[in-house]
């Protein structure tokens, strides 16, 4: 007698299905139809941007695998942050919710098709999830404790059906408060001097949304750290997250009146080599160029490094030296006199400064309303600064 082949392959399974499908559709079948049908997209997409597979679905349920353990997390959390978004604005009796269950194990692999004990023990911790929420095996669980910023509920060994032994679980603890916060990481001198005096005018417009501002100057890892949206400096080109250009990257020299009187006679950008000058060689090298001075070596002040706009603009404001500073994050002190530009020459260094945020979250509620938000007030600033300046 032939021994049949079976291929198998170890494997997380992502099962989930609709809270209450039966009573949803009983209430209104074409609405809920459409609706699953929005959510489903949704759900694809998401596991997709993962690196998993849809193989099977029938009816309100979904199953797919992955390859590693800590993307099928990250996609059900996704999954589950993005359709609550979606469904804030509607009535909780349209609201369509999943339940997701999360599972590593092998399997029997028949032309794409899963089958075995890894795919029912998922389909069995799906039922064990709150409506909304995800629960894990714990062969899930090893892999992922402690690599992502999560929380998880242990729930002990359960009985599950058809199922000979008991299955470790966990319950994945999805912050609420996130759908009505939103978590900003920004670059000091733009969060300090640009965007926090407008984030007022901003809550006043939206009450309902609470902020988070944090300062950094490293780069977000939006997948283990709890940040909806970033603001940084580049290229506007990063892998997995959409990017809109806020302003370019450029400087100009400034300096306090009382340090411009005491400077003698500043008549060329040559002149200026002369003077201690603050900030880092780049920036002054390239300031320069523009400014048709060849073959400059800039004489930087031996006071300090400044490595941020905001604080080498204080040392400026107390005379001691000359600065190159993005204009449009310092108005009110050159409005005001404080700081004084010595020559129209800007220098852009080829970078600029880009809000960015995940692809999966680019349908996000509260992502949207400050994405506007943001691109409105940077042209509304832009435009403005144009106007002074006629």
């Amino acid at each position: 007698m032939r021994s049949i082949m079976v291929e198998r392959h170890l494997t997380v399974i992502l099962a989930a299905d609709v809270v209450g499908y039966s009573h949803l559709m009983e209430a209104d079948e074409e609405r809920t139809h459409a609706a699953f049908r929005t959510c489903h997209a949704v759900i694809a997409e998401l596991i997709a941007r993962h690196r998993g597979r849809i193989f099977s679905g029938a009816g309100d349920s979904v199953l797919a695998e992955f390859a590693s353990p800590v993307e099928a997390v990250r996609a059900a959390v996704n999954i589950q942050t993005d359709l609550a978004e979606r469904s804030l604005d509607l009535p909780e009796n349209h609201q369509m919710k999943f339940r997701i269950g999360l599972n590593l194990g092998d399997v029997i692999d028949d032309d794409g098709n899963l089958f075995g004990d890894g795919v029912n023990i998922a389909a069995r911790l799906e039922g064990l999830a709150e409506p909304g929420g995800i629960c894990l095996s714990h062969s899930v669980y090893e892999h992922v404790d402690r690599r992502l910023p999560l929380e998880y509920v242990d729930i002990g060994p359960q009985r599950l059906k058809n199922i000979a032994r008991p299955i470790h679980a966990y319950r994945v603890t999805i912050q609420k408060t996130s759908e009505n916060v939103l978590s900003i990481s920004a670059i000091h001198t733009f969060a300090t001097n640009w965007l926090a005096p407008r984030l007022g005018a901003f809550q006043t417009a939206h009450r309902d949304l609470g902020l988070r501002l944090e300062v950094m100057s490293r780069v977000v890892d939006f997948s283990r750290e709890p940040f909806d949206v970033g603001i940084r400096t580049g290229n506007g080109r990063w892998p997995g997250l959409i990017s809109h250009e806020l302003m370019a990257e450029e400087f100009a020299p400034f300096c306090s009146p009382d340090f411009l009187a005491g400077a003698g006679e500043i008549s060329a950008p040559s002149d200026l080599l002369r003077l201690p000058l603050l900030r880092d060689d780049e920036w002054w090298r390239a300031w320069f160029k523009a400014a048709g001075v060849a073959d400059s070596e800039p004489k930087i002040s031996s006071l300090a490094f400044f490595n941020t706009q905001i604080v080498v603009s204080q040392a400026a404001l107390a005379g001691q030296g000359v600065a190159l500073l993005t204009p449009a994050f310092f108005a009110p002190d050159i409005k005001a006199g404080r700081l004084v530009q010595l020559f129209n020459v800007i220098a852009r260094n080829g970078s600029s400064l880009w809000l960015v945020y995940p692809e999966e979250r680019q349908n996000s509620r509260k992502i949207c309303v400050f994405r506007d938000w943001l691109l409105d007030e940077v042209q509304r600033s832009i435009a403005g600064a144009l106007g002074s300046a006629s």
